[in-house]
C-alpha cells in the first residue's frame, strides 16, 4: 500500500462541557470498584444493519502508527543481523478494526488523531481503501512501530513508540468531533494506546459520552489503562484484552482457565456486559449477557500475528451489529484472527479465508453463571 502525500488541512476547535465526576480505585483489588449497571438487553440484540440507519461503528485510533515489520531468518540478540524483508504499513489498533470492518463487506468511521503528514498520509490511505474517515490533525510526527519477526522461532518482538504529545485543546478537538457522530446503536470502538500525556480518563470520557447518546462501546487496551477507565467510573459494554493485559487489570498474573473466569468474572461483577479474553494458542474465552464460552480454533502455519486481536474484535463486532448473537460473533472473531496470521504485515486478512476458518472453529458453551435478564 503507498503511502503518499496528503493535503494539509485543520479542523476547527470544539470544547466539550465540564468532565463526569469518576470515582477513586484502590489498586490492590479490581473487585472494590463500585459496580454499575451494564445494558445487557441492549446488548443482546443489537439493531440491523439498512439503507439510511445513522447506526455504523466508529473506531478510535489516538495514537496511530507506521507498522514496520522487519522479517529475519534468524535473529540473534547482540549480532549484526541480515534482513530478509522490510514491510511497512499504517497502523494503530483501531485502524486495524476498521481495514478489517472494510475487507468484511461493512463500512466504518475511523476517527481519533493523525499526526503531522504521516497522519495526513494514513488519512489518505484509508480514503483510497474507501475507509470514511474523520481525524483530529495533530503537530508532531506519527510514531513508526518495529516488529522484529524471527522466522525461525516463529516468534515477533514489538518495539513501540510513545507517539507525539496531544495538548488539552488536541483532546477537546477529538471528543467533541466524535460527540457530534454518536448516536443510539452505534459501535463506538476505543482501542490501542494512548499518546502522552493522556491517560485512561480520555477513553473513560468517550465511554461516558457514547452511553449519553445511547450508544455501545468496545475497549480493548493495555490492562492499566483498562484500570484508569474503569477508575472514571464509566463502563463500557465490551472489554477485549489478551491473557496478559487481564493480569495488569486484575493486579496479578493469570495463567489457568480458572484464574482468566475469576479475573474476567470481576469485571463482569462490576458492571462490564461482557468481557473477551484472547490466549493465544489457548484460543480465547467470553463471558457474554448470554452464558460463557470457551472457543477453540484451527492450527496454522503462522506468517505474521501482528492485529490478530485487532481482528478478532472487528470481526466480532460486525456480527453483533448484525444481530447474529454472541456464539456465532465469537466463531467469526476467532476466524478472522487466524485468518491474520496466515498474511504478512499488520491486520491484514481475506474474507474467503473467515468464512472457510469459521467452520473450523469451536465454540463450547460452559455453565459458568446463569444468563443475565
Amino acid at each position: 500500500m503507498s503511502l503518499r502525500p496528503a493535503r494539509r488541512s485543520r479542523r476547527r476547535l470544539v470544547h466539550s462541557g465540564p468532565r463526569a465526576p469518576g470515582r477513586s480505585m484502590r489498586w490492590q483489588s479490581l473487585g472494590r470498584i463500585s459496580r454499575r449497571e451494564s445494558r445487557p438487553d441492549t446488548l443482546r440484540s443489537p439493531v440491523r444493519d439498512g439503507r439510511g440507519t445513522l447506526s455504523v461503528i466508529i473506531t478510535v485510533t489516538l495514537n496511530p502508527a507506521i507498522d514496520e515489520t522487519v522479517e529475519l531468518d534468524h535473529f540473534v540478540e547482540g549480532d549484526t543481523n541480515r534482513v530478509a524483508s522490510i514491510r511497512r504499513d499504517i497502523g494503530g489498533k483501531g485502524i486495524n478494526v476498521a481495514r478489517v470492518l472494510k475487507e468484511l463487506g461493512y463500512e466504518p468511521l475511523a476517527m481519533g488523531f493523525a499526526p503531522g503528514d504521516l497522519g495526513r498520509m494514513i488519512e489518505d490511505t484509508l480514503r483510497d481503501e474507501n475507509i470514511g474517515v474523520d481525524f483530529t490533525f495533530l503537530d508532531g510526527v506519527t510514531r513508526t512501530n518495529i516488529t522484529i519477526l524471527d522466522r525461525s522461532k516463529h516468534r515477533h518482538t514489538v518495539l513501540s513508540a510513545a507517539g507525539p504529545f496531544a495538548s488539552p485543546d488536541d483532546i477537546e478537538e477529538m471528543i467533541g468531533n466524535i460527540r457530534r457522530r454518536l448516536r443510539p446503536d452505534t459501535w463506538l470502538v476505543l482501542a490501542g494506546s494512548l499518546p502522552p500525556p493522556c491517560t485512561g480518563e480520555v477513553y473513560g470520557r468517550l465511554v461516558l459520552e457514547a452511553e449519553r447518546a445511547g450508544a455501545l462501546t468496545a475497549l480493548d487496551a493495555d490492562g492499566v489503562v483498562v484500570r484508569q477507565v474503569l477508575d472514571t467510573g464509566a463502563r463500557p459494554t465490551v472489554i477485549k484484552v489478551n491473557q496478559h493485559e487481564l493480569g495488569r487489570v486484575h493486579g496479578d498474573p493469570v495463567s489457568t482457565e480458572d484464574e482468566v473466569f475469576e479475573a474476567a468474572e470481576a469485571m463482569r461483577h462490576l458492571g462490564v456486559a461482557a468481557v473477551v479474553v484472547t490466549r493465544g494458542i489457548l484460543g480465547s474465552v467470553a463471558l457474554t449477557p448470554d452464558a460463557d464460552y470457551r472457543i477453540s480454533a484451527p492450527d496454522v502455519e503462522v506468517v505474521s500475528a501482528v492485529g490478530a486481536g485487532d481482528a478478532f474484535l472487528a470481526a466480532m463486532l460486525l456480527g453483533l451489529r448484525r444481530a447474529e448473537g454472541w456464539e456465532q460473533s465469537l466463531r467469526h472473531g476467532a476466524a478472522a484472527s487466524v485468518a491474520c496470521c496466515l498474511m504478512p504485515g499488520s491486520a491484514e486478512c481475506r474474507v474467503h479465508d473467515v468464512k472457510r476458518l469459521s467452520d473450523e472453529v469451536v465454540v463450547k458453551l460452559i455453565a459458568r453463571h446463569a444468563p443475565v435478564g
